[in-house]
């Protein structure tokens, strides 16, 4: 590929032969970048037809249980959300009584806390594993993508996509088809990585949010406002947002030593740390360390945020009808 998607711009090759350093995916890729409009893209990547399986194959959806996703069901705190980070959760700005797609559903907690938020709530996941959990929690849950045209009837006020429009080789493409389907003033609600991000900066090709083949693409400010311009989209407010828990990934990945073909050794023991609900001694002092940890963190991130420079790039879009 020789010019950007959005902009036609030049691009270049920013970082060579990445792999999956998570989940064990085989194969390496490429972080291009546009010199105009700094939107990047992985190449290869996954193929769009293949997503649906290769998730079902490397995410762990299935390591979470019915019970365990109820449990995790918060009711945002708009102060602690700032302090942590965590409020680039786009679902968390919805209002009371409006229907609600949330895009990359995942294991439905997001729409059981629509729902709690006293929203309507319905999901799409290319998940496969994800129907049968949608089963037991009553949840409306479809099996692909935004472009299939799911629930073809029903317009929406608000469509959210926490993290997910960088998983879409054609970012522009899923806010068109997402435009379509919200009534007139709705708004859509994203949050993906932002490749413009200090810590990109400081940790090039280590840093986590690239996170290939599963990240396809990364939207820049500029390239945003390039591919809406004829979309009847508007920028009602863009900032940007680096949830704490990122920059500990970040920071225990460098200790690890990838493998092309193994699940990385951190994020072995992150998940196995998640799981794990008893509280032992052992436990207990990891708390405190993390909790010690997480003081300067925060105050460095919130810091990094106010000039624009965070992880992660959080945006709310208005439909105005032409």
């Amino acid at each position: 590929m020789n010019t950007c998607r959005i902009c036609q711009g030049q691009v270049r090759v920013e970082y060579k032969n990445l792999f999956d350093d998570r989940y064990g995916a085989i194969g390496k890729h490429n972080i291009i970048i546009c010199q105009h409009c700094g939107f990047g893209q992985t190449i290869p990547g996954i193929e769009m037809s293949k997503i649906s399986q290769f998730y079902a194959k490397h995410y762990p959806l299935t390591t979470y249980s019915a019970k365990d996703i109820k449990e995790s069901v918060q009711k945002p705190n708009s102060f602690i959300s700032w302090i942590r980070g965590d409020d680039n959760t786009c679902h968390w700005y919805i209002r009371k009584s409006t229907r609600v797609l949330d895009v990359g559903s995942g294991t439905g907690v997001s729409l059981l806390e629509i729902k709690a938020l006293g929203g309507v709530a319905f999901g799409i996941e290319p998940d496969p594993n994800a129907q049968e959990t949608a089963k037991k929690l009553n949840l409306n849950v479809f099996c692909g993508f935004i472009d299939d045209n799911p629930y073809p009837d029903i317009k929406f006020d608000y469509i959210t996509a926490s993290q997910v429009i960088e998983h879409d080789s054609n970012p522009i493409n899923f806010l068109k088809n997402a435009q379509k389907k919200l009534k007139p003033g709705g708004k859509i609600i994203l949050s993906f990585p932002n490749v413009n991000s200090l810590y990109r900066k400081i940790f090039g090709k280590a840093w986590i949010n690239w996170h290939v083949p599963y990240h396809l693409s990364f939207l820049t400010r500029k390239s945003l406002e390039i591919g809406i311009s004829n979309l009847g989209l508007k920028i009602k407010l863009i900032r940007t947002i680096t949830p704490n828990a990122w920059t500990v990934m970040q920071f225990i990945s460098l200790f690890n030593k990838p493998i092309e073909g193994e699940k990385g050794i951190g994020w072995r023991k992150i998940e196995k740390y998640r799981l794990n609900k008893k509280i032992t001694p052992n436990r207990l002092f990891e708390k405190i360390i993390i909790l010690l940890f997480l003081i300067p963190i925060t105050f460095i991130n919130r810091i990094v945020d106010s000039f624009g420079m965070g992880d992660s790039l959080f945006v709310i879009l208005e439909y105005e009808r032409n």
